[in-house]
């Protein structure tokens, strides 16, 4: 019995419960303009590559298209402003 009581003790006293922060809204806004989507796209295709997920490859493929297109449009409108 005491050993079950010291055992007891030890288990609700013996971590240190530290205070979490909670994240605020400011924290996790995200900017579109500040994210290469092509560069994050094109590593979500060659893990899809190197794991043989068909599906995944399927899905990222054309968002992968849109973003390149994207970012070629930027490009080609950059040069044309100056």
């Amino acid at each position: 019995m005491r050993y079950l009581f010291i055992l007891i003790i030890i288990l609700l006293f013996g971590c240190k419960h530290s205070q979490i922060n909670k994240p605020k809204p400011f924290d996790t806004q995200l900017n579109k303009d500040e994210r290469n989507w092509e560069y994050l796209y094109a590593i979500e295709l060659q893990n899809a590559l190197n794991n043989q997920d068909d599906m995944a490859f399927y899905f990222f493929w054309p968002l992968y298209l849109e973003a390149r297109y994207e970012n070629k449009l930027k490009i080609y409108e950059e040069k044309k402003t100056k």
